[in-house]
């Protein structure tokens, strides 16, 4: 991943579409690579006892189970680069003014960038997630399917229902600033005293890919805890604090870690593949453009 000081000016207005494109690429591939499904069922205190371990859940799920992660991870990096750009265009106007160094770090502003992706997310991921926890914890075939829960939950108790969860999901997506610090921190180690700038090594990509997923879902995994329980059992709990006050008071502390483990082994593969996917787009993307430009160059000649 480029800093975003090393990106042409011109070019900053062209990198959203590109980011939002190349991320669902990404997130197919991650899809593919790993199945996210196993820890809802094993967060969940009403199917959680119906499940010997892990890999036992896997198997009874993987075959029934989808979700539009593909999608959620396009407006997770078009919005992440979206908000890099807004940040490079601040920048830009201040050093017209000043010619000191930069005040914020490209760093900070990929954190930065990425809760506010996290944020924007989660307006579109609550009642998603919120349908497939209902979905999943039914014991009867009432639920035919996403659209009709939600319809149900919006017949039910209005717009409001169908965004039950939404301050514990937006607690949780914001893993998405760690995410994008970490990977953009351990890619800028790795390239560290290379004399060649090589945003597209493999393995650089897949260890800070790999490592960006398991430290975001650890920033954050009590609060996709707390999502779970709220959203399975919405009239039980009065709001997400108070979830937090019933888990903790009923199951103790190991509650908020409950299926963490599986989480962690689908993470690094899974977001390595992400990555990878996405740098290999973004990729084409620039050389598309790149030939667009020696194209109209040739002709102009």
């Amino acid at each position: 991943m480029l800093d975003i000081d090393e990106i042409p000016a011109e070019h900053l207005q062209t990198q959203t579409i590109p980011s939002f494109f190349s991320g669902l690429v990404g997130g197919l591939a991650g899809l593919i690579v790993g199945h996210p499904f196993v820890k809802v069922r094993l967060q969940s205190r009403e199917l959680a006892s119906k499940y010997k371990g892990t890999w036992h859940c896997f198997i009874t799920i993987i075959r029934q189970e989808k979700a539009g992660v593909a999608g959620v991870n396009a407006l997770v990096f078009g919005s992440h680069s979206y908000f890099m750009t807004l940040q490079a265009k601040q920048r830009i106007q201040m050093d017209q003014l000043d010619t000191s160094p930069p005040s914020t770090p490209p760093l900070r502003d990929t954190f930065f960038a990425g809760l506010g992706a996290g944020l924007i997310t989660s307006l579109v991921t609550c009642p998603m997630e919120l349908a497939k926890v209902q979905l999943q914890n039914q014991t009867t075939n009432t639920i035919k399917g996403p659209i009709d829960c939600l319809i149900k939950l919006y017949t039910t108790g209005g717009i409001r229902m169908c965004f039950t969860g939404l301050t514990s999901t937006a607690l949780r997506e914001l893993s998405f600033g760690p995410y994008f610090l970490v990977y953009a921190s351990i890619h800028q180690v790795l390239s560290s005293g290379s004399q060649e700038q090589d945003d597209q090594n493999p393995m650089k990509v897949i260890m800070a890919g790999g490592v960006a997923g398991i430290g975001a879902w650890c920033s954050t995994y009590a609060a996709d805890v707390v999502k779970t329980r709220i959203q399975s059992e919405p009239h039980r709990y009065k709001s997400t604090l108070d979830c937090f006050k019933q888990c903790y008071k009923e199951e103790g502390w190991r509650v908020f870690f409950r299926g963490l483990s599986p989480t962690i082994v689908r993470a690094f593969p899974s977001n390595a593949a992400t990555f990878m996917a996405y740098t290999w787009a973004m990729a084409g993307f620039a050389s598309a453009t790149q030939e667009q430009h020696t194209l109209r160059e040739t002709v102009a000649i």
